[in-house]
Parts: structure tokens; C-alpha cells; sequence
């Protein structure tokens, strides 16, 4: 017979265990942000003379909705953003294919990882030929 108080030893265990994992898996969380351009060193992407769009792909945890933001370079140019983009089905994972056409970059793509009581971001910066 299994003595009562280890029972009780293994439910407090477990219970604890779980609140742990679960206060932690449910935290939207990006794990990587990158464009389908050629990496040009640390975190800058190179956009080729010609290229017309991209898709940024997005990894990401316990996310519902994924925001992509354009931000000119510089201090204090958050209020500046521009959305240009947004993805809520994750099902075949999270990604915006975005067509800008002729525009000239010299930015940073932020993207926000919104899950149900937390928001996780990730940022990488892009350069025109």
C-alpha cells in the first residue's frame, strides 16, 4: 500500500510543477524573426536593386496573433511605425509575404508575438542595395 504521506508529498509536487509549466507555456514567446533576403551580417538584410517583396517568416509560442511593423532607423521613430502586416492563423506557421514595390530600405522589421496575456517582439533590420 502506498503510505499516505508520500501521496500527498507527490501531489504538492505535481501541483507546483504544473503551475510552473503552464505560467510559463502560456507567455507568447518569439523564438526567431527573419526575412527571405540574403543576411548581410548581425542583424541587417540585405533587400537586392530590383526586389519588389519578401515574406517574413515568424517562430513563435502560444501566439494568436503575429503584428509586423516597419520602423524608420534612428532614436524615437517607434511613434513613426507603420503596420504593414499582420497574421492570426499560426496553423501553417506565422509569416507575411509583403509586396512594397519600388521602396528603398534602410529600417527595422519589428515583429510582436501576441498571445492571451502577453506580447513578445523580435526586431531585425533591412538595407536596399
Amino acid at each position: 500500500m502506498f503510505p499516505l504521506k508520500a501521496f500527498f508529498s507527490l501531489l504538492v509536487l505535481s501541483s507546483l510543477f504544473g503551475q510552473t509549466s503552464e505560467g510559463i507555456s502560456r507567455k507568447a514567446q518569439v523564438i526567431r524573426a527573419h526575412p527571405d533576403l540574403v543576411h548581410e551580417s548581425g542583424i541587417w538584410w540585405k533587400v537586392p536593386k530590383g526586389r519588389k517583396m519578401m515574406t517574413i517568416y515568424v517562430e513563435a509560442k502560444n501566439t494568436e496573433t503575429v503584428l509586423f511593423w516597419l520602423i524608420p532607423t534612428g532614436t524615437q521613430t517607434w511613434k513613426d511605425r507603420e503596420l504593414i502586416g499582420y497574421d492570426k492563423d499560426g496553423s501553417d506557421g506565422w509569416s507575411l509575404t509583403w509586396y512594397f514595390g519600388d521602396r528603398t530600405f534602410h529600417d527595422h522589421i519589428h515583429v510582436q508575438a501576441i498571445g492571451e496575456d502577453s506580447v513578445s517582439s523580435d526586431m531585425f533590420n533591412v538595407s536596399s542595395d
